[in-house]
């Protein structure tokens, strides 16, 4: 079975419909930058440790003051929001092995991989129940009533669902079960043990990276790898890309860098495009999370104020759209005396896919101004976002510097 997913990832033919195959989470592999960005990373490096500037800064294609951001329409129209049917098709292939006995299967996945929407979608074409996380509060008392009531033992452990309803029941969101307190841990233990021994019937779980890594510690767990989706590199993230954009009839759609001017993804009608290196970069800079990279690549998109506007003047020419450079990295920790308790806080965040800052308060070994205080300074660095339920979430832009000072801070992280 392991050996027949790897096949499949690594058989991709361009067609979008074969992007989305899950493999063993022990077989992930991030992919590689490629070989030119490398050495220019390393070229820089050198640059800044022995002071020499000689060269000539490059003059940009197009000057980001120049360009402006694309209305929510325009960039719901080039960079489409994930349709996992493909994937919700793809697990139900796994799950469907007859080697994959376990009464519960589990799906993992780092942030913004879409392990949650992925499960649901699959639980949509299933008709079966979706057991939300509970709150806080039920958290803390040990979860017993919500357990009891939510995914009662089965008399029968071959019956299909807890609540009779066809097929297995499903959790999508395991990181939301537990905190890290003293008191928070019961619930998910008791869970898991239920679910494990088979006394709940059948069942799909899918967990974040972050607070699967941190409950292998805390709590029992098959020794059986969980599933999760292969890599993107940089092919597979093109294919992703121009599927995601919409036709309009216009011709083709041209994505340039905005530095250099050069082509990044070119999305035409009539073959499967072009693209170049940089998206390559992008695959290894986000680890191969294509949910993380679509989002990234959504905020760098620009356009120069006639091209968002009106018919275009030549239906051949197509559109262009420019890419704006990342960001330059804002360095997260400040001092070698913040750094700690901003780490610590950048962990919370992680382990339980963000959280309230009076939540926070209570986990950590901060006082509430001090919270109150980081959270501001994450945001203003574009770190941290607040959802509209109150949960602080590290961003999508952040989170590769975020999981950057974690590793410098010898931190728990996750396989990812």
């Amino acid at each position: 079975m392991s050996t027949q997913s790897s096949e499949r990832a690594d058989a991709f033919s361009g067609d979008p419909a074969s992007l989305w195959v899950l493999i063993p989470a022990t077989e992930y592999q991030v992919p590689a930058a490629p070989a030119a960005s490398a050495a220019r990373a390393r070229w820089t490096s050198l640059r800044r440790l022995f002071g020499g500037s000689s060269d000539v800064a490059e003059q940009p294609a197009r000057a980001l003051a120049e360009l402006h951001g694309l209305s929510p329409q325009r960039l719901d129209a080039l960079v489409a929001p994930l349709c996992w049917e493909a994937g919700a098709a793809a697990l139900e292939d796994v799950l469907a092995d007859g080697d994959n006995a376990a009464p519960v299967s589990f799906l993992v996945g780092p942030p913004r991989s879409g392990h949650a929407e992925l499960l649901r979608c699959w639980a949509r074409q299933q008709g079966a129940p979706v057991v939300d996380a509970p709150d806080a509060a039920a958290i803390l008392a040990g979860g017993r009533d919500w357990l009891d009531a939510r995914l009662p033992e089965q008399d029968d452990a071959r019956a299909d669902a807890p609540t009779g309803q066809p097929g297995p029941w499903v959790l999508p969101r395991l990181e939301h079960c537990w905190l890290r307190h003293a008191a928070g841990l019961d619930l998910v233990r008791e869970l898991l043990a239920r679910a494990l021994d088979g006394a709940l019937g059948r069942g799909v779980i899918a967990c974040d990276s972050w607070a699967w890594a941190f409950l292998r510690h805390v709590a029992p767990l098959p020794s059986r790898p969980p599933w999760t989706l292969c890599a993107f590199d940089g092919e597979r993230l093109a294919a992703l890309l121009r599927a995601l954009v919409a036709s309009d009839g216009s011709g083709p759609v041209h994505f340039r860098n905005a530095q250099t001017g050069k082509p990044v993804l070119t999305v035409a009608a009539d073959d499967g495009g072009s693209n170049s290196n940089a998206l390559q970069s992008l695959a290894a800079r986000c680890r191969g999370n294509a949910g993380l990279a679509r989002l990234v690549w959504r905020a760098l998109l620009r356009a120069e104020p006639e091209r968002d506007a009106g018919p275009q003047a030549s239906a051949d020419a197509g559109t262009t759209i420019w890419v704006a450079p990342w960001p330059a990295a804002t360095p997260l920790g400040a001092d070698a005396d913040a750094d700690e308790p901003l780490a610590l806080l950048i962990h919370a965040l992680l382990l339980h896919d963000g959280l309230p800052a009076e939540q926070l308060a209570e986990l950590l070994p901060l006082r509430r101004f001090r919270v109150q205080a980081m959270l501001l300074r994450l945001a203003e660095a574009g770190a941290v976002r607040k959802t509209a339920c109150g949960r602080w979430r590290i961003s999508a832009a952040g989170y590769p510097e975020a999981r950057e000072l974690l590793r410098a801070q010898g931190l728990l992280l996750d396989d990812f």
